[in-house]
């Protein structure tokens, strides 16, 4: 499995959970610099899939590489260069915002942290909210604030799940259009899934599609579209979800 250009690199993924088959012999290729979204049914195997591409759950068989680090073998040195958030993470309570984010740029060995902190602060907005305690914080501003936890590292390689699922429609359109120029200036892949399919259409160039643990369509949004007759993706994932119920 070569690495040159790629930032991720799944060959021949297979998942079992005792009979039951989760992830089927997927493979694919991200360059570095895209912004791929993982797509399918509930049950398709996507989080599966996340959670081996974080270094989270070992597969089964098949090999997984982020920027040309293998996951299994090399985990601690991938998570270095690679961050997550999602709708569903947690955080302490009891620390205040900049804490957190303190706590987190020790975690990922943060060189100047204090720097670092200042940068994600300034591109969330986040001044305001800084002694704040996590507990008296909005859900729009915990999805805010994970956002920035995500980038504190300056990460290579962002995985995103759900990421804007508590945020109003301005600022759920403000975090797309930020994630959309840090990508862009930093040359840094974001491999998102999500059920919201406009956010999708807007942030994706590519689109992987799971269903029933096997990838069955690899294409641009609008490729996607047009290979399934569909006027958008929402429709796409209700076709792949009768045929599922069909087989």
């Amino acid at each position: 499995m070569t690495t040159t250009n790629h930032a991720i690199e799944v060959e021949n993924l297979v998942k079992d959970f005792g009979r039951t088959r989760a992830v089927d012999g997927v493979s694919f290729q991200v360059p570095q610099g895209q912004l791929c979204a993982l797509l399918g049914p509930n049950g398709a195997g996507k989080t599966t899939t996340i959670h081996i591409l974080l270094g989270l759950m070992l597969p089964t068989s098949g090999a997984v590489r982020i920027l040309g680090l293998d996951v299994g073998a090399d985990r601690t040195a991938a998570v270095r260069r690679t961050n997550f958030t999602a709708s569903y993470v947690a955080f302490s309570w009891r620390l205040k915002v900049g804490e957190v984010l303190r706590v987190f740029s020790d975690l990922y060995e943060v060189p100047d942290p204090r720097a670092a902190i200042a940068d994600v602060v300034r591109i969330f907005r986040l001044e305001r909210l800084l002694d704040k305690p996590v507990h008296s914080l909005s859900s729009g501003e915990q999805t805010l604030l994970g956002l920035a936890k995500s980038l504190v590292n300056r990460p290579l390689v962002l995985f995103l799940d759900e990421p804007t699922a508590s945020l109003d429609p301005e600022n759920a359109f403000e975090a797309r259009r930020i994630l959309q120029s840090v990508a862009a200036e930093r040359r840094m892949t974001i491999f998102i899934t999500s059920h919201n399919m406009a956010e999708i259409e807007r942030l994706a160039d590519r689109v992987l599609l799971l269903s029933k643990g096997r990838l069955v369509a690899d294409a641009s949004p609008g490729a996607l579209r047009d290979q399934y007759s569909a006027s958008d993706l929402e429709e796409v994932l209700l076709q792949v979800a009768r045929e599922e119920r069909r087989t």
